[in-house]
């Protein structure tokens, strides 16, 4: 399936469809100073744990804090057939009116 980076405007844009499922893979603690609204947080760490329960009939957009965690998520769920975009420059670089 397919794997894209994303701006974080963009991902905001496609968000107010509701068409993606999105996952904040930061660690617990971060996650609750803030984080995209309507975002699950599924920590990287345990990434291997819940992706292959992950439906491939949904598609998906990843964050972390700076981009990195999410781009290697991101590269292994679309080797998994899942349909993934990714936060480039992740949750740093967003502060917009989806932040909670």
């Amino acid at each position: 399936m397919a794997f894209q980076l994303i701006s974080a405007r963009e991902a905001e844009s496609l968000m107010d469809h509701w068409e993606y499922v999105v996952i904040d893979l930061r660690n617990d603690r971060d996650y609750r100073k803030g984080h995209m609204q309507g975002a699950l947080n599924l920590p990287y760490e345990f990434l291997d744990h819940y992706i292959e329960k992950l439906p491939k009939s949904r598609r998906y957009i990843l964050y972390c804090s700076h981009g990195g965690a999410s781009m290697l998520a991101g590269r292994r769920m679309s080797e998994q057939g899942l349909d993934v975009l990714s936060i480039s420059g992740g949750i740093l670089s967003y502060r917009g009116r989806l932040f909670v």
